[in-house]
């Protein structure tokens, strides 16, 4: 049956590309990961992602697909629906529908494919759009939806085909948008994006938990400069809490700088509420880690960050990027390793590099280390923790 999966997927897109006029191709991707600390553990998986795009007579039809080798401590295949959405431009109106990439106003709150749809209007000085979607259907592991209080356990728990139901699928919401993008407002350089999101638990817990959120960002560009300010305003409604707001801000600045090579440094931070009498930590609907090494999610955590980026030649590009963690709550993030009530988590160092030969081949690397003794949070003798991941992506 594992190996059915990807054999089904290619015959589809075989079919269909010599049925109807179309393009299509396949994307083998491959990743490995070591991490250490005070053991040393490594993973890896292996994706091959045959895709089909095909053109109607009013918009496109995309398909894509594919099944992925998960090794760890067993070799695990996983198959998975990429993408499957139909997209029209009808001026001035764009509707696209299916699985489909999707990220919210703010972009931390919600990002990543979503079933559902996603309807805009372009009136040639505004954009107004509105979308609704479903996330159960998604790959728990790779939708990333932020587990609630109530959700059952095994959504932490690795993907099983003799339980796929409760271990291959993403927490249960559904998801309802209304946004509005204003270029050149306020300033003629620069685009406001602002949105108001619902999100609705439709999991079996006792407990559920609902949230809304007013939703804004601004970018703005001025010559070698550019300047990134996002926001969020969360309600949170519980039967036992009540209802309680959460906030969460995200600031960047960059400057390419007057040298021979293209480059971008850029400083930044981010910060987001924790539990307190007066706040309710906040809840992105995704849980999108905040470092390489460490991996905390947003929610209780502020991170200062640096990064430096420069392509070196044509083909080859690389970074180098600082992170430092603080905790705004006491509970919200858990390690292993933490064992005081201070909230200084300590310093991240990382780098990366891409060589990209050939258009459709690429080798990726990215890696660093955590400095526990940089922060006072954990443990005296935590250890130094190191992260490599190797990369590869193959297009045909």
């Amino acid at each position: 049956m594992k190996h059915a999966c990807i054999l089904t997927v290619l015959f589809i897109a075989c079919v269909l590309g010599n049925i109807f006029p179309s393009d299509f191709g396949a994307v083998l991707n491959g990743e490995f990961v070591a991490e250490g600390g005070k053991e040393t553990d490594t993973n890896g998986k292996t994706t091959l992602a045959p895709w089909v795009s095909l053109p109607l007579d009013v918009g496109e039809l995309f398909f894509s697909a594919g099944l992925g080798m998960h090794y760890a401590e067993k070799t695990v295949f996983v198959p998975e629906l990429l993408r499957l959405d139909y997209s029209a431009v009808l001026d001035p109106f764009t509707i696209r529908a299916g699985r489909i990439p999707w990220q919210d106003p703010s972009a931390f709150t919600v990002k990543g494919r979503f079933d559902g749809a996603d309807f805009s209007i372009d009136t040639g000085l505004v954009q107004f759009g509105a979308a609704c979607f479903y996330t159960g259907l998604l790959y728990k592991d790779t939708a990333d939806i932020n587990v609630n209080p109530g959700d059952s356990g095994k959504y932490s728990a690795n993907f099983d085909w003799s339980d796929f139901s409760d271990t291959y699928f993403a927490p249960r919401r559904f998801l309802a948008a209304l946004y509005g993008e204003f270029p050149g407002f306020p300033f003629q350089r620069g685009n406001l994006y602002a949105g108001i999101l619902t999100q609705f638990d439709l999991s079996k817990a006792e407990e559920r938990f609902h949230t809304q959120y007013l939703l804004l960002r601004h970018t703005l560009n001025y010559k070698e400069y550019d300047l990134n300010a996002a926001g969020a305003a969360e309600l949170e409604k519980t039967e036992k809490n009540g209802i309680k707001a959460a906030f969460a801000l995200s600031l960047e600045g960059g400057w390419r700088t007057p040298v021979a090579v293209a480059n971008r440094l850029s400083l930044g931070m981010r910060w987001a509420s924790g539990e307190s009498s007066g706040t309710a930590a906040f809840f992105p609907v995704i849980r999108e880690a905040q470092g390489v090494i460490l991996k905390p999610s947003l929610s209780g955590i502020m991170v200062l960050l640096t990064d430096f980026e420069a392509r070196l030649l044509h083909s080859l590009s690389a970074g180098l990027g600082m992170r430092y963690f603080f905790r705004t709550d006491s509970g919200s993030f858990k390690d292993q390793d933490i064992n005081k009530s201070t909230y200084p988590l300590g310093a991240e160092l990382s780098g990366s590099a891409l060589w990209a030969p050939f258009s459709d081949l690429s080798f990726s690397m990215e890696g660093g280390i955590f400095l526990p003794k940089t922060g006072t949070a954990m443990r005296d003798d935590a250890p130094v923790r190191w992260t490599v991941v190797l990369g590869t992506i193959f297009s045909f």
